[in-house]
């Protein structure tokens, strides 16, 4: 077997898992570079010792060029009358109680929303031609404007794109990058269609200089990107689908989390992962959720992906005080550079100073390669407790009591506001924090057992590692369920063809989704295919929505199929058990924060410990909370029991 790499770029850390056959399991954690994240991945594998391997590789690398407006200067072209389909958006408000509410974001300026007369009906049908002249005088526009890449979003053209296809091709031929919505998005809704084209535009090209990079870089590696369905494509097929990356990291933990449970047997799990910059959480009920619409920096998209929901509070997570003199814990993060004040570089209070001030982390992370500075965590502390009125720990302990609500608040969003109860499934902690803040999350949601990874803060990275490739083929209706049966499966038929020829060599296995409403309704549900849709669909909207009409006719909008080939299993790295000598630390917990001695450890014991209590490893940190235990299961993880009332009590 190969020398298999799993590389995770996250805010303020870049994780390495690698299994090599002679050498056996290896990991590594350093600080993520900026602004060139591959200088630290090349460092990285420099540092490990590895050269010709199959490389996995989640990047943020078009989520940082769309958060940060730095792509190349973009243009739109689309029907006369639908200049402004950016700005109109679908006419919601954003915030619903602003009285001076900020302009929608978009990546085009007015000036660049250029039209063209041709035109298509509901059928996809010629109203007008495009004429070939009138192409050429926008292209030599376009020229003259400085632009650099084009989305072509044209009314009705993923029914018929010749349209596009003709644009496309003179716009390509005055050396112009082009998008066009018909391979981007083949989907109705032209809001929706426009802005994933135009988001596909801005975000391509740099996605494809980072990525030619690093494959001229591993001249001896075969490299993978993890995609936002928490498979794996080829660095190519990633440029043409690049909407389809922008929550690459997240995916790949999501995809590790999802196999781990698998392994233990649980069907129901919600996953916490919180990294430097932000903590995300999904729900899992028997498979991997998924959906097609999400939006990244305020900017909508649609493109199969993995249903994750991000908050802005990880462990670099600012806290601040706003205008009115409240607590605010995020968005905005020290990221590795400056980073937390603790870690010496001048940087503000954050909610991991808030945890070391509390005893809750050691004071070096990451196996020792990154020492951690209490008193200047308590420094900035005290600034922010003078502004405050309270006592510093009192500080440390409302910041990490504010994080942890952000956090609970996106598991119910996923869970309660879903109609699914919390208390039926496990909760699995990852990232750097996950393990840190997992039993107060679990306790604000009524659950009883939480599951930490062997390696907590290197899942993400060990999800890519594993990953499948998947590749998808989307289709749209618009016609009545019972009618589109057969021709859904004539479609099918034709598209496993197409995809089979894209499939790595390996064994391949399908699945398919269905997207249906209530006819006239303007939204709609996403199913797996089989017997009883209607019955599926009924019994669904009535949990996602708390009513359905069963003697309502149906309408299918669209069909998903996934063709997925799963690559050969790397062996999971294990933690070796805790010794049975703990040491003993200062900590505080509760509010206002209590002191008390803890026991500490050094990787997961194999007996029930019962907390407060903190376990150490290279890559996380877990926070054993009063009224809970913890020991080691036969994988090398960690599970958490809540302890009945009288048993806590009792201790």
């Amino acid at each position: 077997m190969d020398v298999q790499v799993g590389v995770d770029v996250g805010g303020t850390f870049t994780d390495f898992v690698v299994v090599d056959p002679e050498r056996g399991r290896l990991q590594l954690k350093r600080p993520t570079s900026r602004p060139d994240p591959s200088v630290g991945i090349l460092a990285g594998l420099q540092e490990l010792g590895v050269t010709s391997c199959v490389l996995s590789h989640g990047t943020t690398a078009a989520t940082n060029v769309a958060l940060e407006r730095r792509g190349p200067r973009t243009a739109l072209v689309t029907t006369r009358g639908f200049a402004d389909v950016l700005t109109l958006g679908r006419g919601q408000r954003l915030d619903l109680y602003a009285l001076l509410p900020p302009p929608r974001p978009t990546l085009v300026p007015p000036e660049l929303c250029l039209v063209g007369d041709a035109r298509l009906d509901s059928r996809g049908q010629v109203l007008r031609p495009l004429d070939r002249a009138e192409c050429e005088v926008l292209a030599q526009h376009l020229v003259a404007q400085k632009v650099e890449a084009v989305a072509v979003c044209l009314l009705f053209s993923y029914l018929s794109p010749d349209h596009e296809l003709l644009l496309g091709e003179v716009l390509s031929a005055a050396g112009l990058t082009v998008s066009l919505s018909h391979l981007v998005d083949p989907q109705p809704k032209e809001y929706e269609r426009a802005s994933t084209t135009v988001l596909r535009a801005y975000v391509a090209s740099s996605l494809d200089r980072y990525l030619d990079h690093l494959s001229r870089s591993l001249k001896q590696a075969d490299l993978w990107v993890v995609r936002s369905s928490g498979s794996v494509c080829r660095p190519e097929e990633a440029v043409e689908q690049a909407v389809g990356c922008l929550l690459s990291g997240p995916a790949a933990g999501l995809q590790g989390a999802w196999q781990l449970a698998q392994e233990q047997g649980l069907s129901r799990i919600m996953t916490v992962d919180v990294g430097g910059t932000s903590t995300d959480v999904a729900l899992c009920d028997g498979s991997l959720p998924y959906l097609v619409e999400s939006s990244v920096g305020g900017l909508p998209f649609r493109c199969a992906q993995t249903d994750i929901q991000t908050v802005g509070a990880g462990g670099g997570s600012i806290a601040s005080l706003d205008a009115a003199g409240l607590l605010q814990v995020g968005p905005r993060s020290a990221g590795s550079q400056p980073g937390p004040a603790c870690y010496g570089q001048g940087g503000p209070a954050t909610v991991t100073d808030a945890l070391l001030a509390l005893g809750r982390l050691p004071e070096q992370l990451a196996g020792g390669r990154l020492k951690l500075d209490r008193q200047a965590s308590l420094r900035v502390l005290e600034e922010l407790s003078v502004q405050m009125h309270l006592p510093v720990l009192e500080t440390a302990a409302a910041i990490v009591a504010l994080a942890e609500h952000n956090m609970a608040q996106a598991l119910r969003l996923i869970s309660l506001e879903r109609g699914y109860d919390p208390r039926l499934f496990v909760l699995m902690a990852f990232g750097g924090g996950g393990a840190s803040h997992a039993t107060a999350l679990a306790e604000q949601l009524g659950m009883k057992r939480i599951l930490v990874p062997a390696h907590p803060g290197l899942l993400c990275a060990q999800g890519a590692m594993l990953a499948p490739w998947q590749a998808e083929e989307q289709r749209a209706w618009l016609t009545g369920l019972a009618e589109a049966e057969s021709e859904v499966r004539s479609w099918a038929a034709e598209a496993r063809r197409r995809l089979k020829r894209k499939a790595p060599s390996g064994k391949l296995s399908w699945t398919q989704q269905w997207e249906i409403r209530y006819q006239g309704q303007g939204s709609s549900l996403w199913l797996p295919g089989g017997a009883r849709l209607s019955e599926r669909f009924h019994a669904l909207h009535l949990r996602r929505f708390g009513y359905q009409r069963i003697h309502q006719a149906l309408e299918l909008v669209s069909t998903l199929l996934r063709a997925k080939v799963d690559r050969p299993r790397a062996e999971v790295p294990t933690l070796s058990p805790a010794s049975n000598s703990p040491t003993e630390s200062q900590a505080y917990w509760g509010l206002p924060p209590q002191p008390g001695k803890i026991r500490v450890f050094q990787g997961y014991p194999e007996e029930w410990v019962t907390g407060p209590a903190r376990l150490e490893t290279m890559d996380g940190t877990v926070w054993i909370g009063a009224g809970w235990r913890a020991q080691r299961v036969g994988n090398g993880g960690l599970t958490m029991e809540s302890l009945p009332l009288e048993e806590e009590h009792a201790e």
